[in-house]
Parts: C-alpha cells; sequence; structure tokens
C-alpha cells in the first residue's frame, strides 16, 4: 500500500448489450436483452449513481457506442474480420444484414452515460477476446475499427475493460495510447467456486490492493463482482450481498484499502434483485464519500493518486 493512501472505492461497468453475446443463441433469441430493457436499466444507474454523487467508469463496445448506422458504414472491415474469426462474428453479421438493431445499438446509452460525466473506457470494438489466443493480426483489426468509430464517437478512452476479462496483447495494445486495465481473478473452476463461497461472507474485509504499475501499464487490481443472483447465485440473500459490501466499505476506510466493483448492467435486466443490493450498498457508499471518509475516483482519476502517493513516499 503506498504510504498515506486514502480509502479508495472504484465503480466499472462492462457496457456491452448484444454485443457480448454473439456466442449465446438462446439470449439473442430470447429478446430478454432490448432496447427497452436496457433503457431501463442505463436510466436506474444513472439516478442511483447521480442521486448518491457517485461516478463510475462506463467501458463500452465501440459498436455498442456508435449505433447501427454507425457500424454498417464499416461494414467491409467487419467482413473482414469475419472471415478471419467466423465463429464470434457470424451471429453479429447475420443480425447487421438483416437489420436487427434491438439490442445492438446502444447510442443512446452511450450518450447518458457521457452526459453524466462518468469516464468512457473501452470494452473492445466487437467484444472480441482480446485475449492470448486470439492473433495480433485480428487484434491490430480489432483496434483499426475501434480508432475509426473512436473518431466518430469523438472520444479517446485510455482504460480498457478486456472482453470477458481475458487479458491478452498488452505490449501492442499500449501502442494505442491505452495506459490503464482492469486485472482479471483466475477463472478456473476451483476459483470460481471459491469466489461464490466468499458472497456468504457477512465480515469481508477490503483488501489493502492499490492501483500499481506493469509494463508501462497502470493496473486495477480485478476487484469484486457485485453479486448476480441468477443460477447458484440466487441462492444468496440480498440481504447477505448488501452486509458483505457494507463490511467491505467500512473495512476500506479502516485500513486504507482500495475497493473496486464492477459488473455488466444488463445483469440488472436479467436478475433485477440485484437493483436492491446495488441502490443500498451504492446509498451507503455515498454516505462515506459526502462524509469525506471515502474517495471515488474513475480508473483513470485513480492513476493520478498512485502519482500523488508514489511522489509523497
Amino acid at each position: 500500500m503506498l504510504l498515506g493512501a486514502p480509502p479508495m472505492f472504484s465503480l466499472s461497468l462492462d457496457c456491452e448489450g448484444l454485443w457480448g453475446m454473439a456466442d449465446q443463441p438462446h439470449l439473442l433469441g430470447s429478446r430478454v436483452i432490448s432496447r427497452d430493457s436496457l433503457s431501463s436499466a442505463y436510466e436506474f444507474l444513472i439516478r442511483t449513481l447521480q442521486t448518491n454523487g457517485v461516478r463510475a467508469t462506463a467501458a463500452f463496445v465501440s459498436c455498442f457506442a456508435v449505433g447501427f448506422d454507425g457500424v454498417m458504414a464499416h461494414s467491409s472491415l467487419l467482413d473482414e474480420m469475419g472471415c478471419r474469426a467466423p465463429s464470434w462474428f457470424s451471429p453479429i453479421l447475420r443480425a447487421l444484414r438483416s437489420g436487427q438493431s434491438d439490442g445492438w445499438d446502444g447510442s443512446d446509452l452511450y450518450r447518458r452515460m457521457s452526459a453524466a460525466g462518468f469516464e468512457i473506457g473501452w470494452h473492445g470494438a466487437t467484444h472480441l477476446s482480446l485475449g492470448e489466443r486470439t492473433s495480433a493480426q485480428l487484434i491490430a483489426l480489432e483496434a483499426e475499427l475501434a480508432s475509426r468509430l473512436f473518431r466518430e464517437l469523438r472520444t479517446k478512452p485510455t482504460t480498457i475493460i478486456f472482453p470477458r476479462n481475458d487479458i491478452g496483447h498488452l505490449d501492442q495494445l499500449l501502442k494505442y495510447g491505452f495506459v490503464t486495465y482492469r486485472d482479471a481473478l483466475s477463472r478456473n473452476v476451483m476459483s470460481r467456486a471459491w469466489n461464490i463461497a466468499c458472497e456468504w461472507n457477512v465480515l469481508q474485509r477490503c483488501p489493502t490492493d492499490r492501483i500499481y504499475r506493469r509494463d508501462g501499464w497502470y493496473v486495477s487490481p480485478a476487484g469484486y463482482f457485485l453479486n448476480w443472483p441468477s443460477g447458484l447465485r440466487a441462492l444468496i440473500p440480498v440481504s447477505v450481498t448488501i452486509m458483505r459490501w457494507k463490511s467491505m466499505l467500512r473495512s476500506a476506510i479502516t485500513q486504507g484499502g482500495y475497493l473496486h466493483m464492477w459488473f455488466h448492467p444488463h445483469n440488472l435486466i436479467t436478475a433485477p434483485a440485484m437493483r436492491i443490493a446495488f441502490e443500498e450498498v451504492i446509498g451507503y457508499a455515498g454516505q462515506l464519500i459526502k462524509a469525506g471518509d471515502l474517495i471515488n475516483p474513475t480508473m483513470a482519476e485513480a492513476n493520478g493518486l498512485y502519482e500523488a502517493g508514489s511522489d509523497a513516499a
């Protein structure tokens, strides 16, 4: 922990709509993730955060942010990418060619989040995995598409939230102007089981992790996923989730910890009970922030605090 580092709470959101579900045909066909359901979820998010004075990093899939017409203007590049990774792009290209925009077009949501003053991060151009199993050539095409769309969106994100938390090609991506990413926990079966078991710990303490530097990057600790009460996770009562997060927030203050929450906005659609936990936890975090007991930087802002702490040390 950096000397004198203040207790921090950060929130990052993986904003993807149906772009994050291109390999899940049951969800694509269910119409659960739609323009209306996404609008309701994002409206709830923005209202809850603004009411409580809490800021966030909203990492958008570029194609989701720019909208249907913006994506179609680059259909030839998408076709080229589709030839290289047909298993990922076939459902995407099929939806685009049939004129399906419902759930794929998040341009209005992007504008709302941007207008709310949140940091805009990058969650890939098409939500293609950026991990090591994806070729460097395909990563270059993904970055090229993103660069084109950034110009249309008039933005230049420097923070990456890796799709599916699959981290890779860091040297290559650093050259495109990204400087920050959120780390990821181990993805094996035992680690996932342990993470679910920890959801029951209502006395959970906040780790003393901090932003750190690695190979030219600022790295934010992986943080904690706000429990999504679906499947096995539905067995965890919302009240337990609330108590656990309040315990972590309190210990962040006493220990000087860094607490990072993350989830996908569409999780609020597929598990509506999650809204109760989010509203309660953000309300409590907002009280601590207003009292001056906790600071609430975006991921990019946390980098400056890292540098200030390093200088002080």
